[in-house]
């Protein structure tokens, strides 16, 4: 354990806090790693940074990982606090698509990969040194200034901020992080720029430290198996091929093999879809196969064996090998689609079909896909370091940890802080959203509650729904209020202006479980008092979540548990925890689907009420009362 011990005289106030900080510790010092469930409003990012702080040894760095960008705002604003008591140099890191403002300049900004974007950068520099400043006007001596890291280290500023400073001053934000990395002791990152083990490995790289010198934090930990999984999996369409077709005729059309051009490749593995589609899908959307059923159809449909299968699929390689030359030579964006689907083509042949599942489906024209099954595999890496697992939301603990690969780590449950009393957690049991049940009668009756408790309470609401099919056809009625609706797809700029108009009216946010506004946005004091669940959010019963409750049965006896309750039961329990975020919020959920008594014993506050508008009224109620004999 270290031997640095900050005063942090603010976190002093809160006994809570100081017990989780020394059962991190002391769980760091046995087994590594340390898995802390503390409610919402707790501290959970203040008793992370805490305890990382004082773990680490002479040498040893801390890394922050978030789910999303927007989640990097709060650990900064604490890391100020901190910096009261402690001299630590911390630093905001993103992507080069977040960063780079050359990129924001340039065609199809939304078409490069991160690798393509590396590429591109590296060739832009590479021409700077050699003297052609043009090549980048922002790569120039100012990213590296005592200004410039001055302002980075002294004002500890949101990546966000760094970028405005970068395009005001020219100077490359994406490289001044980076030139700042070294010196830095915390660095605040989203997941996707470390699990990704390619990804992961250059970030390290860049600040010059090993696996084994990191006390890692896992914020919101609960998305660490989904995280992973999407990490591992892959997939390819007919879409990507049609576009990988298309730019072969562009640049030349090459025969990969003697009277086989890569046009004649793209049409036999466009027709192994069709036909995989045509054989398994039987008007499903989609179906299970298995890994050799693509490589075979291949195969019959282009007359060849198993080693002109892979050489075609080498030499699609070179083939955007050389696209991917042609367009840096050329100044652009080197990205070849004919590169990105034969590494998916060889990924194919080499995953391990005891822990990937393989699907076709109807998206995209036709879709195979390789799903991971196994987020333990992709997470072990984190095993070389120290990590600190923190949400609100991990419970039932045997699932994270399985899941996880974590299963010795332990856990401790911070209790609730604030007054049992200002929440009423209750659910209804006359509807259910259960997919073979879900008519237009009991889709009425949902509606008409939901227009009862808003209308007769008056309180800011937001009401989750299981899907946006649900969503979207419970927004088709009329309401004698304004609905504002999230919506599939939509960008991060125009859902935080919803979001934004949502806090300032008096509308009603419709929105879907599991999404952007179900976990890491804040609602304080009276900006959301009703929280509505409309149904469950169980996941689908589609073959992908059968075949995830079969693995797990498979190994551990509980598929249902890990692959249902686990996931349902955290995001309803994200959703619930938007009400209540100090000592004075008060606010009220509601759940409507009976099937919310299976989660009575994970939720000990949930209550069956046979009149849920009446009892969320007399709840408000009582608080008005309350508060006016003060």
């Amino acid at each position: 354990m270290g031997t640095e011990q900050p005063a942090f005289s603010f976190l002093e106030q809160r006994e809570y806090q100081r017990y989780a900080v020394e059962f991190i510790l002391a769980a760091l010092n046995k087994s590594g790693s340390a898995i802390i469930e503390a409610p919402t409003g707790s501290g959970k990012t203040i008793m992370g940074l805490v305890s990382a702080i004082r773990a680490r040894n002479p040498g040893d760095r801390i890394l922050y990982l978030t789910r999303t960008n927007s989640q990097q705002q709060q650990v900064i604003n604490e890391l100020r606090l901190i910096r009261k008591d402690l001299k630590i140099n911390a630093v905001p890191f993103q992507g080069r698509g977040n960063l780079c403002l050359l990129y924001g300049e340039v065609e199809d900004r939304e078409e490069a990969s991160p690798e393509s974007l590396s590429r591109f950068c590296s060739s832009r520099k590479k021409r700077v040194m050699e003297g052609d400043s043009g090549a980048c006007r922002f790569f120039n001596s100012s990213v590296r200034s005592d200004d410039t890291m001055s302002y980075i280290f002294d004002d500890l500023p949101a990546a966000e901020d760094i970028k405005d400073f970068g395009s005001v001053n020219t100077i490359c934000p994406y490289e001044a992080i980076k030139a700042s990395l070294p010196r830095a002791d915390v660095v605040i990152a989203p997941y996707a720029q470390f699990i990704n083990l390619a990804i992961g490995e250059r970030f390290l790289s860049h600040w010059g430290v090993t696996r084994d010198r990191l006390v890692i934090i896992l914020d919101e930990a609960h998305n660490l198996p989904e995280i992973a999984r999407s990490v591992a999996s892959f997939e390819i369409s007919s879409e990507e091929i049609n576009r990988a077709e298309k730019e072969a005729l562009e640049f030349g059309d090459d025969e990969l093999v003697r009277r086989i051009r890569v046009t004649d490749y793209m049409e036999i593995l466009r027709n192994a879809i069709a036909s995989l589609k045509r054989d398994f899908l039987h008007g499903n959307d989609e179906a299970r196969i298995s890994f050799t059923n693509f490589v075979e159809y291949v195969m019959v449909g282009g007359h060849m064996n198993s080693s002109m299968f892979q050489e075609l699929n080498r030499y699609l390689g070179v083939f955007g090998e050389k696209i991917l030359n042609m367009k840096e030579e050329d100044r652009k964006i080197p990205r070849s689609y004919v590169y990105s689907l034969s590494t998916r083509l060889n990924l194919w042949e080499q995953v391990d079909e005891a822990i990937y599942l393989s699907l076709v489906s109807d998206r995209r024209g036709g879709t195979i896909e390789a799903s991971c099954m196994d987020p333990s595999l992709v997470l072990a890496p984190l095993k070389q370091s120290r990590t600190i697992h923190l949400s609100g939301t991990l419970e039932p603990i045997d699932a994270y940890r399985r899941m996880t690969g974590f299963d010795e780590a332990p856990f401790h449950k911070v209790p609730n802080v604030f007054p049992a009393g200002n929440r009423l957690s209750i659910f209804w049991d006359q509807v259910t959203t259960k997919y073979d049940e879900f008519d237009e009668e009991k889709l009425e009756k949902i509606v008409t509650v939901i227009s009862e408790l808003v209308e007769k309470t008056g309180r800011k609401s937001i009401v989750f729904f299981p899907s946006y099919q649900s969503l979207n056809r419970a927004f088709a009625y009329s309401y004698p209020f304004e609905v504002l609706r999230e919506q599939k797809g939509m960008g991060q700029s125009a859902l935080m202006e919803k979001v934004e108009e949502f806090r300032i009216g008096d509308s009603v946010l419709f929105a879907v479980s599991g999404g952007r506004i179900s976990e890491g946005m804040n609602f304080p004091g009276r900006e959301l008092e009703l929280v509505i669940i409309a149904g469950v959010p169980y996941p689908r019963p589609d073959v992908r979540n059968r075949a995830l409750m079969e693995y797990y049965d498979r190994f551990y006896g509980k598929g249902w548990e890990y692959s249902v309750t686990f996931p349902a039961l955290v995001k309803m329990r994200q959703e619930i925890g938007r009400l209540i975020r100090s000592e004075g919020d008060i606010g009220a959920s509601v759940i409507l689907d009976k099937r919310a008594s299976y989660f009575m014993g994970y939720m000990p506050d949930l209550k069956l009420s046979q009149d849920p508008v009446g009892d969320v009224v007399r709840f408000f109620g009582s608080k008005e009362h309350a508060a006016a004999h003060r």
